[in-house]
C-alpha cells in the first residue's frame, strides 16, 4: 500500500524543488496528484474486475511492480510531461492496491481481526508519508531529490520481493460469474460518494501543508517536510485505532461520521495557524488521526458488505470516488492559492466540504440503506 501512493508524498515534499527544476507553477503540482489520482479512479472499477479474476498475489505483485515503474519514471525524468507520464503509471498502481489487499484480506483473516489487520494494511500509505516526510528533505539537500526519490523507488523493489510471500488464493474460493455480476450493496455506492468528498479535502491539505508552513508560516523544508511525518505517523496510529474502534464498537457508518468531524476542526485549525504558528503541528495530528485515517475504515466496510469474489469490483467502485476527489481536490485547492494569494479563504472551503462528508452519512441514516448498522 506505501508503495502504491508515496509517489503523492513526493510530489508534496519535493513541491519546491519541481517548481525551481522544471519552472511550474504551484496548480501544476496540484496537476501531478491529478494525473495519478484522476488516472487512476478512470480505470478502478475496471482494475477492480480484474483484480478479482487475477487474484490477490498476482494483483500485488502486479501493483508492486507499477508502483516501482512509477517512481522510477519520476527519478529520471527530464521533462515536466514525463513526470505526468510516470504518475499515470502511478496511478494504476494505486487503483490496483486496494482491489487485490481487500481480496486478500476477505480471503484469509476471519471476522473478528479484519479491522486491526484492514487498519494496519491501511497504515502503510501512511507510514510511507512519514517515512517520505522524514528522509526526503535530507537527502534531497545532500544529493538532489531526483536520488530522493530513486531511493524509495529501491524500497518498492524490496516490497516487490516481500510480496512472493503472499499466500495464493484458497482453491475452495473461486470467483464465479454469477457472484461477481451480482448488483453491490447500495453501502458500496454512499462509500464512493464519502470518499469523493474526504479525498478531495484531504489532499489539498496533504499536497499544500508543507508549501503553507513554508510560504505562510515562516517554517524551513526541514520542519514542513516533518510536518507531513507528523500526518503520516497519526494516519498510522489513526488507521490500525478506527480499523479496531469500526469493528467491535462504532461500526463503520459511525465511525465515518466521526472522522468527517475531527476532519472539518482539522482544516479549522490551518486557519488559526496563520496566526498561531504552532496550530500546524495539532492540525497536522488531527489530519493524520482522521481524513488521512477514513481510507480503513471504508475498505474494512467494503470487506464485511462484498462477498469474497466482489471484494476487487467493490473496491474499484469505492476507490472510483476517493481518487477522483484526489485528482481533482489539489489542482483546484492550488489555483485557489495562486488566484488568491491567501490559504485561509480555501482551509475554509475544505472544512466546509469535510462537514458535507458527515451530511452524507446522516442522510444515509435516515434513509436506513441495507449495510449492517453500528453497534451501540
Amino acid at each position: 500500500m506505501g508503495a502504491s501512493t508515496v509517489a503523492l508524498t513526493c510530489y508534496a515534499v519535493l513541491a519546491a524543488d519541481l517548481i525551481a527544476e522544471f519552472e511550474v507553477d504551484r496548480w501544476q503540482i496540484g496537476a501531478l496528484v491529478t494525473a495519478m489520482s484522476l488516472g487512476g479512479a478512470v480505470i478502478s472499477p475496471r482494475v477492480g474486475v480484474i483484480a478479482d479474476a487475477m487474484g490477490a498475489k498476482r494483483a500485488t505483485t502486479t501493483t508492486i511492480a507499477l508502483a516501482t515503474s512509477g517512481l522510477t519514471g519520476l527519478a529520471v525524468a527530464p521533462r515536466y510531461w514525463m513526470i505526468v507520464a510516470a504518475a499515470l503509471v502511478g496511478g494504476v498502481a494505486q487503483a490496483m492496491a486496494n482491489p487485490a489487499t481487500n481480496k486478500l484480506i476477505a480471503l484469509h483473516i476471519e471476522p473478528g481481526r479484519r479491522g486491526v489487520i484492514t487498519g494496519i494494511k491501511q497504515s502503510g500509505v501512511t507510514a510511507a508519508s512519514a517515512l517520505g516526510g522524514l528522509v526526503l528533505p535530507p537527502v534531497a539537500v545532500f544529493a538532489g531529490w531526483r536520488w530522493a526519490v530513486a531511493l524509495f523507488a529501491l524500497l518498492a523493489v524490496g516490497a516487490g520481493a516481500l510480496s512472493l510471500l503472499v499466500p495464493a488464493d484458497p482453491a475452495s474460493i473461486a470467483s464465479t460469474t454469477q457472484t461477481t455480476r451480482a448488483p453491490l450493496d447500495p453501502y458500496i455506492f454512499r462509500l464512493a460518494l464519502y470518499g469523493f468528498i474526504l479525498g478531495g479535502a484531504g489532499t489539498a491539505i496533504f499536497t499544500f501543508l508543507p508549501l503553507y508552513a513554508v510560504e505562510e508560516l515562516g517554517y524551513g523544508p526541514t520542519a514542513a517536510g516533518l510536518a507531513v511525518a507528523v500526518t503520516g505517523v497519526a494516519g498510522v496510529v489513526g488507521r490500525i485505532t478506527w480499523g479496531r474502534f469500526a469493528e467491535v464498537r462504532f461500526g463503520t457508518w459511525r465511525s465515518l461520521e466521526y472522522i468527517a468531524v475531527l476532519a472539518a476542526a482539522a482544516a479549522a485549525v490551518l486557519v488559526l495557524a496563520a496566526s498561531l504558528p504552532w496550530l500546524v503541528w495539532v492540525a497536522a495530528v488531527l489530519t493524520g488521526f482522521s481524513a488521512s485515517a477514513w481510507n480503513a475504515v471504508g475498505m474494512l466496510a467494503v470487506i464485511q458488505t462484498a462477498a469474497p469474489a466482489q471484494a476487487g469490483r467493490a473496491s474499484g467502485v469505492v476507490l472510483f470516488g476517493f481518487l477522483g476527489g484526489l485528482g481533482l481536490g489539489a489542482p483546484a485547492f492550488g489555483y485557489s492559492i495562486d488566484r488568491l494569494g491567501s490559504y485561509g479563504p480555501s482551509f475554509t472551503v475544505v472544512g466546509v466540504a469535510f462537514l458535507l462528508g458527515l451530511l452524507v452519512m446522516r442522510v444515509g441514516a435516515a434513509l436506513k440503506p441495507s449495510a449492517p448498522r453500528p453497534t451501540r
